[in-house]
């Protein structure tokens, strides 16, 4: 009997009942089937229970792309609490201000990265390996495996219902530190609904998982294979040549990933000239703009010598996804369309006024639909901002129709079609990582040498952006000496897409009339001297 689909273990319950014993996840030589993922999933939510947790809690998963990643988001859905996957790629800083941002009861995680945690980062902790020597978890630490392995199923079991908080993705504003985007049950299902129809997606798709799991183009992978009862297979290494692995050894039939994944693929050109990917149904792509030159490269090799249908998709965290171009749309339109509205969703297009835009006006793309989010965790300033009722909806309906402002600026043509134009922000997207430039300067200033720092992205054809840093050192720091210790704590403090890739060092940045860093100012002046 199947289930209605309400929540994520609904999607899990109804893909046992279809066929239990249908191997659900491939992670190198293991193989996980649904039966396995329902079991593991029980016996990890009364451990769960066991270490406190109770419906509404937030449980960390801070492992490496895994099936016990996967077990853990299912285990804390049955219980009602909401899983928030961290990056594994954070240290420990970032961790902690995650885990103190939305108040996390547990985490889950890899021993070494438990153990790189900053003190008193987590009451309790599951392990994953050998046990970790850490100060991050002040009170108990349990083994992961052992409680996998426990068996039974929770006691009093709460009832989950499609309103309740099912995970918390953390994205990068504008501005200041990562935001928790609250999404709710309905949100995840009805995702996962969407994406697998216009996919087409089925029982017999092989999909790899080529994006973390804390992204949620990556989250989209497990919700929309457990939909439907596909076989997920979990790839990690992104090294030239070792997607195009992936995809021939476990004859992938649907991929979905990030610009700089495809420029990846592309250097395997020659070996997908002599042996077609005949069996890869479709490329999804998403985080971005496709170069026109990988673009068109992409559908020689693909589309024209193995019939691949190329989906490109546009979505943000405070939706999950708006819009995609359908395959037989996508040669004929240019590389910075992205289609139209994804099914039982609407995108408006609006000016300042808060007026409908006309055909090829520039306005701000606001998304209308079942996978608006909830809002901001705990920041209720920005959710007035982003998530605000519908503008060009009836007057009695205005208290009750929200919409969510993506801070991004598109224009629809006659035909309906919807083009990218940019972002009047200063965000930096770099390898298919979202992140604001205040994030960056945190960690350079945290070097102890910096006293001012200015960050900002220049774009690239392959990386989107590459990050770029000027600063001015603290007293008593040489000029020449400054930008080689600077990289090297950076190197150590942060994840690699957030290291620049160039670092100015200057006496002082300018300012703007009322005391700013002159952002734009010196990002100008580097692009002029560049040039």
């Amino acid at each position: 009997m199947q289930h209605p689909e309400f929540t994520l273990h609904d999607l899990l319950f109804n893909a046992v009942e279809r066929d239990g014993r249908k191997v659900a996840v491939v992670d190198g030589e293991a193989e996980y089937t649904y039966e396995d993922l329902e079991r593991q999933s029980a016996a990890l939510s009364v451990a769960l229970q066991g270490a406190g947790v109770q419906k509404g809690d937030r449980v960390g998963v801070l492992l490496e792309k895994s099936p016990e990643a996967i077990v853990a988001m299912l285990a804390a859905s049955r219980l009602g609490a909401a899983y928030v996957n961290i990056n594994p790629q954070l240290k420990g800083p970032q961790v902690a201000y995650i885990t103190g941002d939305c108040d996390i009861r547990v985490i889950i995680g890899d021993s070494d990265r438990l153990g790189a945690l900053e003190p008193d980062t987590t009451e309790r902790a599951f392990y994953k390996g050998e046990k970790p020597e850490t100060d991050g978890v002040s009170g108990d630490l349990v083994d992961l495996a052992e409680a996998l392995r426990s068996g039974g199923a929770p006691r009093e079991a709460p009832s989950v219902s499609e309103v309740d908080l099912a995970t918390i993705l953390y994205t990068s504003g504008s501005t200041g530190m990562p935001k928790g985007v609250a999404t709710s049950q309905r949100n995840v299902v009805v995702g996962a609904q969407i994406v697998s129809t216009y996919l087409e997606n089925t029982s017999e798709d092989r999909i790899l998982s080529a994006l973390p799991f804390n992204f949620d183009a990556g989250m989209s992978q497990i919700t929309t294979s457990l939909r439907v009862g596909a076989t997920l297979f979990l790839q990690r290494s992104r090294l030239p040549g070792d997607l195009l692995k992936g995809l021939r050894r476990y004859e992938i039939t649907g991929v979905t990933g990030v610009p700089p994944l495809w420029s990846l693929l592309l250097r395997s050109a020659k070996s997908i000239e002599k042996e077609p990917l005949t069996h890869l149904r479709y490329l999804a792509n998403t985080g971005g703009r496709i170069p026109q030159s990988n673009l068109d490269e992409l559908r020689r090799l693909l589309t024209d010598l193995g019939g691949t249908k190329i989906y490109r998709m546009y979505g943000l965290t405070e939706a999950f996804r708006s819009t995609y171009l359908p395959p037989e749309e996508e040669a004929q339109r240019e590389s910075s369309c992205i289609g139209k509205a994804i099914p039982d969703t609407e995108i408006l297009v609006v000016n300042k006024d808060g007026e409908e835009c006309a055909p090829n006006e520039p306005g701000e793309l606001v998304h209308r639909g079942p996978t608006v989010a909830m809002g901001y965790w705990g920041n209720e300033e920005a959710t007035a901002r982003a998530y605000r009722p519908n503008p060009l909806a009836p007057p009695e309906l205005l208290d009750v129709e929200r919409v969510v402002y993506s801070g991004d600026t598109v224009r629809r043509d006659e035909d309906g079609f919807l083009y990218f134009i940019g972002r009047e922000d200063a965000m930096i997207k770099s390898q298919g990582y979202r992140m604001s430039p205040e994030e960056i300067e945190n960690v350079l200033i945290g070097s102890g040498l910096v006293s001012e720092a200015c960050a900002f992205g220049v774009p690239d054809p392959d990386l989107g952006h590459q990050v770029i840093a000027v600063v001015s050192p603290r007293d008593g720091n040489e000029k020449d000496s400054a930008a080689q210790k600077i990289r090297e704590h950076a190197i150590k403090s942060a994840p690699p897409y957030m290291v620049p890739k160039a670092i100015l060092v200057w006496d002082e940045l300018p300012k703007t009339v009322s005391g700013k860093i002159d952002r734009k100012g010196i990002s100008n002046a580097y692009n002029a001297d560049a040039n």
